[in-house]
């Protein structure tokens, strides 16, 4: 369980979804998340101290609008992983091999879709199909990982809408339809759908060219194993429960943007780690930087 299993990449345009850009525009992102946690939350007052992931995680991203209210995106992560709790714990024999302290590297998934802007006045509304496939052979068991290596379809909604002339707020809501982990018949029987929610509020200051924002995240698997079921799970379910289980995650901070020219914008953003269950404790800090040549 890492943040790269968790996708969480946020642009510098990431509370902007509502909107889509000018026909023939394009808008190239470079994003850089650090994630940092020291202990695995299970469900209940369940923890495991003492297994720490620090996660380094560069996603090179970018939007077309080939039509008017029509955007294409593409995005696609390469994450650094090193273990940093106690190797002798918590032992996985179906895999673990990110778990030995040293720093690993990979690509992750590939994301693309396509996203619809339908309403402009009283409020922007637009929502989004996309879909994601793992690229890479990535370690997905374990104390720490890369990612539960599992193809989903991607189906949203964004709404927004400005307040006055400097201030708006937005909220994204997706639904991901996961390919089940099949490897065992055990296994291929849990669910691994999940629900996404990230809310955001703003104010611009500088002529427009500052933002200033709150964000929450939310994160739901509609499915799953708990730790605390593992007294009743098979031998299979229990080799391979990183993949299956019932991972919930809170996740709230702000962040700030500055235009430093009409193509040019450089973002910061934290997000705290509040609540969750079956995760890592991570809290995520990142630095974005979009360009728009066209």
């Amino acid at each position: 369980m890492a943040l790269a299993g968790l996708g969480l990449t946020w642009s510098g345009d990431a509370h902007a979804q509502a909107w889509v850009g000018d026909k023939g525009s394009l808008d190239i992102g470079l994003d850089y998340n650090l994630g940092i946690s020291k202990k695995i939350i299970g469900d209940s007052s369940l923890e495991f101290p003492n297994t720490g992931t620090t996660t380094h995680q560069v996603s090179l991203s970018a939007e077309f609008v080939p039509l008017p209210k029509l955007a294409v995106t593409v995005a696609l992560p390469f994450v650094a992983l090193k273990y940093t709790g106690d190797k002798m714990n918590f032992p996985h024999p179906g895999g673990g091999s990110y778990d030995s302290g040293g720093t690993f590297t990979t690509l992750t998934d590939l994301r693309a879709g396509v996203r619809y802007q339908v309403l402009e006045e009283p409020f922007a509304l637009a929502p989004h199909l996309a879909v994601s496939i793992p690229v890479a052979n990535y370690e997905y068991i374990g104390n720490s990982v890369a990612g539960r290596h599992l193809k989903a379809l991607h189906l949203g909604l964004s709404v927004g809408r400005q307040l006055g002339e400097a201030s708006y707020v937005h909220l994204m809501y997706e639904f991901s339809l996961v390919e089940k982990f099949d490897r065992t018949p055990e296994t291929k029987k849990h669910s691994q759908n999940r629900s996404d929610l990230g809310f955001t509020i703003g104010h611009r200051l500088l002529d427009q060219r500052l933002d200033i924002h709150l964000d929450a995240n939310w994160r739901e698997t509609h499915g799953g194993v708990n730790f605390t079921d593992f007294d009743t799970l098979s031998d299979n379910e229990l080799l391979y429960h990183d993949v299956i289980l019932n991972e919930d995650i809170i996740l709230a901070g702000g962040g700030l943007g500055y235009q430093v020219s009409n193509s040019l914008s450089v973002n910061l953003a934290a997000r705290l780690f509040v609540k969750g269950h079956n995760t890592q404790n991570a809290s995520v800090f990142a630095l974005g930087l979009a360009w728009s040549p066209l």
